[in-house]
């Protein structure tokens, strides 16, 4: 297993994954990319924002907004200006440094208005995941909605790239909650659901970061050697037909997520 790298900037990175995957592809290997953000938002969203119940298509009305140079410079709090225009009062989003001069995007969550117009504030996965922080801050300690505005158009990227065109699926909104028969699947994951595995695996001086790539890179090849990744694609058993449904169009799965079990026996076997 190779060692972390790391990605400067999101157009650095997305071009260093399509030369690995393009490798492993080359070599006849399956490629499973995992990205630790949300694929989709929840329930509703989409179709508010693009008139389609489809997250894929939010991908697209966000890629279309969102510009995010070759040094990381971007626009996404106008952005995020632009999407609570689009419901009654003050929000959904919110978080942002007092300085920074975006007066429609709060800088407290108690600073929104209207809340009971606004869309939900998680994903059927966040209430299920332990720690996740809600798609709607922005900014402060572990807020994750930055990283969904501006990462969700780096992956259209990625897909679309010129050697990757045609070699990746997007787990589960274009395989279902189903194993996947694509070679490269990309996929939502959330390294703190290994979070106790991290800190007792952590070597002295490694980069937390570093540490989370590792562990979870581990598990989920240990796994597979062990021919029990499939269930995890089924999602978690204790989805209902509907909530399976919203998982599969419009707010994506964890993968992992209600399998963590199996993820942490697989840990203590050998590669």
């Amino acid at each position: 297993m190779g060692e972390p790298a790391y990605a400067r900037t999101r157009h650095d990175a997305v071009e260093q994954l399509a030369t690995v995957i393009e490798k492993e592809l080359d070599a006849d290997r399956r490629v499973l990319i995992g990205f630790d953000f949300p694929f989709g938002y929840p329930s509703g969203v989409a179709a508010h924002l693009t008139g389609e119940a489809s997250a894929l298509a939010l991908w697209d009305w966000l890629a279309s907004r969102i510009e995010d140079t070759a040094d990381n410079d971007n626009n996404r709090y106008e952005v995020a200006e632009k999407i609570n225009r689009n419901y009654p009062g003050i929000g959904p989003f919110w978080g942002r440094p007092g300085s920074w001069r975006y007066p429609e995007v709060p800088t407290r969550e108690s600073r929104r208005t209207e809340r009971e117009t606004h869309p939900p504030e998680r994903r059927i996965a966040d209430s299920q995941a332990t720690g996740a922080k809600t798609v709607w801050q922005l900014a402060y300690a572990g807020s994750v909605g930055s990283q969904v505005l501006l990462g969700l158009p780096a992956i259209k990227r990625l897909i679309e790239h010129p050697r990757m065109k045609g070699r990746l699926a997007v787990w589960p909104f274009e395989t279902g909650l189903r194993a996947p028969e694509a070679h490269a699947v990309v996929a939502e994951i959330y390294p703190s659901l290994l979070r106790k595995e991290i800190e007792e695996r952590k070597g002295e001086g490694e980069i937390p970061d570093a540490a989370q790539v590792r562990v979870n890179a581990e598990a989920f090849a240990r796994l597979d050697a062990l021919d029990g990744l499939s269930p995890l694609f089924e999602g978690a058993p204790f989805l209902d037909a509907e909530e399976r449904h919203i998982v599969e169009t419009e707010e994506a799965w964890i993968l992992g997520l209600g399998h963590e079990e199996a993820l942490r026996e697989a840990l203590g076997q050998p590669l």
